[in-house]
């Protein structure tokens, strides 16, 4: 696959560069960058050496009615840097263009970021700002921008959209019965909306709107169990049926299974209980007691009186309660908080009383600071529409243990055609074009080999290791 010619070439080269470095660096970090760039440079000329060669090799075992038309250049942007090929293309009978050295490795057409670059970059972009997942990759990978991340990410994002889109089409519009991979016998989502700042759109803000889905809670500290969360810009119901669609490939409900709905009293929310025939409502802790402090932290005695009828469900004494504490608040403001809270206790007193105490729910405020708003809401972001949905989705995916499904991935290679063109032997020691034993070429051409400094380091053990076919060859 490689002509020793070509090894030596790009071997010495990169000995000469390194000790040229060593002459220049001004800084042990300079000397560290430097040498990491010449081995990424070699790593890549050296996979380019290869890739054409298998080119050569298929184009010798190919079907003879593949016309052969012309060579085309192609550059992928990997870990080791860019990496620059031509590989052959042909017509085929039918009128199809192929590109035997693609189609064998699996290459996409008109993808030029590799799978393990894109997982980089995915990790990278949804954990922090684009231009500092940039500026971090930039220490690993050569010319990497800001923008790079950011095209990454949005095509990923689009591809988690439309895969959503497409269960969801599939079950609320074709009828397809999603098959869970286990009966649940209780299945817990939870919901809620986090509004994100905007940039070139009509609005300032928009809601994304995340689900979780969850069996119970286990353990100490309570973690909930078999977690699947959802999340995008949409509407409620399109949004439910997505929710819906996503969970049915986890779960599958049966009459017997109990499905409960979570949330802070938001209309959209209860929304779900047309998605999930038979579901109750139940609104969770965490804004039920927001609100109760935000009412009432002026007075500790009628929170506790408040609270006390709520815990009891005593809905009469809840009316007497908040009307004694209308009569001591003591401004407009206060006044118009508990007349808030009234409205609010009581147009979710259904979703109150419902669930037991040692049942209750109220994890969707951690999940959507931990999920959603902790990468989208720090100081002075904005995002574009499509940027707001595809952040979301993709952060849910990381959320599940998906994001990696979403990477620029490829085919996989067709190891039986690789296998039949793969020369024997990795090194040739034959003359590319004479066919002669190099030997000789090697004294003419590298004659420290067998000089006076034939003794030093690099040429005892680097150098005449190289000049060694039989070893290399075997």
């Amino acid at each position: 696959m490689y002509w020793i010619q070509q090894l030596l070439e790009v071997f010495l080269q990169l000995v000469a560069d390194i000790y040229e470095i060593f002459k220049t660096a001004g800084s042990f970090e300079e000397l560290e960058e430097c040498v990491q760039r010449l081995v990424q440079k070699t790593t890549a000329e050296l996979i380019k050496i290869a890739l054409e060669e298998i080119d050569n090799q298929l184009a010798a075992e190919r079907d003879k009615e593949l016309e052969n038309i012309d060579k085309r250049e192609r550059t992928i942007v990997t870990t080791a840097g860019e990496i620059t090929f031509k590989r052959r293309y042909y017509r085929a009978p039918d009128g199809r263009n192929v590109y035997l050295l693609d189609e064998t490795l699996g290459i996409e057409s008109r993808k030029r970021v590799s799978p393990r670059l894109s997982k980089m970059m995915l990790e990278m972009g949804v954990e922090m700002p684009f231009r500092k997942a940039a500026a971090l990759m930039e220490y690993l990978v050569p010319g990497l921008s800001a923008m790079k991340v950011w095209n990454e990410v949005q095509r990923a994002g689009a591809k988690a959209k439309e895969e959503a889109e497409e269960l969801r089409r599939r079950v609320f519009e074709d009828g397809e019965v999603p098959t869970g991979k286990k009966e649940a016998k209780q299945l817990n989502i939870e919901a809620d909306g986090v509004m994100i700042g905007q940039q070139r759109s009509e609005y300032r803000h928009a809601e994304v709107k995340l689900f979780v889905g969850y069996e119970g809670k286990e353990g100490e500290p309570r973690r909930l169990s078999n977690r699947k969360s959802v999340a995008g810009l949409g509407e409620s119901e399109e949004m439910w049926e997505e929710a819906s669609a996503r969970f049915g490939q986890e779960w599958r409900l049966s009459r017997e299974s109990r499905v409960r709905i979570g949330g802070d009293g938001a209309s959209w929310i209860k929304d779900g209980l047309e998605v999930f025939p038979g579901a109750s409502y139940h609104l969770d802790q965490f804004h039920l007691r927001k609100r109760l402090t935000e009412a009432l932290s002026f007075s500790s005695k009628h929170y506790r009186a408040v609270s006390m009828h709520i815990a009891n469900l005593d809905r009469d004494g809840l009316e007497k309660a908040l009307g004694e504490a209308l009569q001591a608040a003591g401004d407009k403001a206060r006044r118009k908080r508990i007349r808030e809270l009234h409205s609010y206790l009581m147009n979710n007193w259904e979703g109150i009383a419902k669930l037991p105490a040692e049942e209750r729910l109220g994890t969707i405020e951690g999940q959507v600071r931990h999920t959603i708003a902790r990468r989208m809401k720090r100081i002075g972001a904005r995002w574009s529409p499509a940027g707001t949905d595809h952040m979301a989705r993709l952060l849910a995916a990381r959320s599940n243990n998906e994001l990696t499904r979403y990477a620029d991935n490829y085919r996989a290679v067709d190891r039986d055609r690789l296998a039949r063109v793969m020369p024997e032997s990795v090194i040739n020691s034959k003359d590319g074009t004479t066919g002669r034993d190099l030997s000789e070429w090697l004294a003419a051409e590298v004659p420290a080999l067998y000089g006076p400094e034939a003794d030093k380091m690099w040429f005892k053990y680097v150098l005449k290791q190289i000049a060694r076919f039989n070893a290399m060859t075997a």
